[in-house]
């Protein structure tokens, strides 16, 4: 298996969730290695998404250390459960990894894998903090977002020709990011409030974050015009709340 180098691995971490599914699809070409995915559907199958999250775990799992501590992971999971039990989410098999990372950060993959670092853990104030990024990954899972992009991705790349390939990603990722990101940040926040956590729990977070990537000046590593940034999610999440849960 190829093995990441150090700035890849950075570069991963502090990209939005979303975009370390891209990378893994573009590393190892999960289409070529016997297992194809039906392109005359709209959407992959059940069968195809739970073989598209065991891939990318599998991939996870082997390229980076993950913490066992069991009490660090209990009181994660009691989280994840509480909110399970009080939303519509579909009953995925959800497993949730926390990554031995300060980088602060967390992503998902389908069928119901969540991944959190060690740094974001540690970064975070309080259980609703915790609960809305929680609910945020919950929400990415539920509404297939990993999923959708996976299968367009597929139907639109030409085989075999990996620097169209990268910038077909960009193109998908322009289109799609936004989207996505703030369908799970608002749907996110409706899982945690009905769990009985704070809806502001992850709006707060987000704000803290952005201002500790300002001081740290990381911000410039980004591309405005492509990525969606923390601020237009915070903006976006701060009038949701205000005018939409709040109300």
């Amino acid at each position: 298996m190829m093995l990441l180098t150090n700035t890849l691995k950075k570069s991963l971490f502090i990209t939005l969730n979303i975009i370390l599914i891209f990378f893994v699809l573009e590393q190892h070409n999960f289409a070529s290695e016997g297992w194809h995915l039906n392109e005359n559907t709209e959407e992959i199958s059940e069968t195809e998404e739970i073989e598209l999250g065991k891939k990318i775990d599998e991939y996870v799992t082997n390229q980076f250390y993950i913490e066992t501590d069991p009490e660090l992971n209990k009181a994660v999971n009691e989280i994840i459960q509480r909110i399970i039990t009080t939303s519509d989410i579909k009953p995925f098999n959800i497993n949730c990894k926390i990554i031995q990372s300060n980088s602060i950060n967390a992503f998902s993959a389908p069928d119901g894998y969540i991944y959190l670092t060690y740094g974001l853990l540690r970064f975070v104030e309080t259980e609703d903090e915790v609960a809305g990024i929680i609910g945020h990954e919950l929400a990415h899972v539920s509404l297939r977002h990993a999923s959708k992009f996976y299968h367009e991705f597929i139907k639109t790349l030409p085989k075999n020709d990996n620097k169209t390939n990268s910038t077909a990603v960009l193109l998908l990722l322009n289109n799609h990011l936004e989207e996505y990101e703030h369908e799970a940040d608002t749907t996110g926040v409706i899982y945690a409030q009905k769990a009985g956590y704070n809806p502001r729990g992850l709006l707060k977070f987000l704000e803290r974050h952005s201002s500790l990537l300002v001081y740290n000046k990381v911000l410039g590593f980004f591309r405005f015009d492509t990525y969606v940034t923390i601020n237009s999610r915070i903006d976006c999440l701060r009038n949701y709340i205000t005018n939409v849960l709040e109300k």
